[in-house]
């Protein structure tokens, strides 16, 4: 009996510690804008909020009435957070066109230290995008991809045996291309645009750097913000895709939301977490597509492992009326 004692209050003890460090950290990292560490730990939203849902249900089992009202107020800040994100959104019809232009996007960080591309060159297979973006792009990837190359006949690409190669691939001619050096780093950047019919598309793609230290993650600010003073200068329709070493629930998100004037595609869609593979349920959404008005999302989903670390994103839109 003293046995089974010892263990239920083991047990018992571990929930709490759990349920309290959940609160911390949950309302810690509402303001990640006060250092980098807050803004690592901002990323686990998701976490928080499934944690916090599961820990406040056994504290109900238990009776334990304090700890009930502490899991609810976690469960209400995270789900603030969260659940918009799953909620429909309003869709109107692209500019009250009755000839609306379906275009759809795959974007893929494919891993530059993965060298197989036979599961990515199937996804296009199967997915037939109209637009394909790439990074960590090396040259032995351009190789790999040269069966594509009847289907995509429009490209622009910078290759580098780095993690920041860059490349796309289009359907739709190319009136005009770009690769810029993106501040601080010189990190290449695209920019695009694709005429669809009567109409044109302009995309940009980045993938600034991971913000593992302080340096890091200053360039990665900086970054988003040139390219987000880019996106604000840039003729619409627009769209501004990529591995962006951020999710939406950090400050400096929030700020390029703002500076670009563009909305995350994935809204009403889910949160449909990326990265990193490796660790599942550790998975955050760090891959975004932003979208400028006009533009109507219609579909946005994470695509099958493709040996890379991350998931490709896939995006299917239709423009606004010209």
């Amino acid at each position: 009996m003293p046995v089974k004692s010892d263990w239920k209050s083991v047990g018992t003890g571990l929930l709490e510690v759990s349920l309290i460090l959940t609160a911390v950290f949950s309302l810690a990292t509402a303001f990640d804008y006060l250092h980098r560490y807050l803004e690592m730990f901002s990323h686990f939203r998701l976490q928080y909020f499934v944690a916090s849902v599961l820990l406040t249900l056994a504290f109900v089992a238990l009776r334990w009435q304090s700890y009930v009202v502490v899991g609810v107020a976690t469960i209400a800040l995270n789900a603030y957070l969260v659940v918009p994100w799953y909620l429909p959104t309003e869709r109107l019809d692209a500019g009250g066109s009755s000839d609306p232009t379906p275009v759809k996007l795959l974007h893929a960080n494919v891993l530059a230290s993965n060298h197989d591309a036979t599961r990515f060159i199937e996804l296009v297979g199967e997915e037939q995008p109209d637009l394909i973006v790439m990074q960590e792009t090396t040259p032995q990837w351009l190789a790999l991809l040269d069966s594509i190359k009847a289907s995509y006949p429009y490209k622009l690409a910078e290759p580098r045996d780095d993690s920041f190669g860059i490349a796309f691939y289009s359907k739709f001619p190319l009136d005009s291309t770009a690769i810029i050096e993106s501040v601080p780093r010189g990190i290449p950047s695209l920019i695009a645009e694709a005429r669809i019919g009567a109409r044109r598309l302009n995309i940009i793609s980045t993938h600034p750097m991971p913000p593992i230290g302080s340096a890091d993650y200053g360039a990665r600010n900086l970054q988003l913000d040139s390219v987000a003073q880019l996106a604000s200068r840039t003729p619409e329709p627009l769209i501004v895709i990529g591995d962006l070493n951020i999710t939406m629930w950090s400050h400096q998100y929030a700020r390029f939301e703002e500076q670009s004037m563009l909305q995350n595609a994935r809204r009403g869609f889910g949160v449909e977490p990326t990265w990193p593979l490796f660790l599942l349920p550790a998975m955050i959404p760090i891959d975004h597509c932003l979208v400028s008005d006009g533009i109507v999302v219609t579909d946005f989903r994470t695509g099958p492992a493709i040996g890379s670390d991350h998931l490709p994103i896939i995006v299917s839109v239709t423009l606004p009326k010209s």
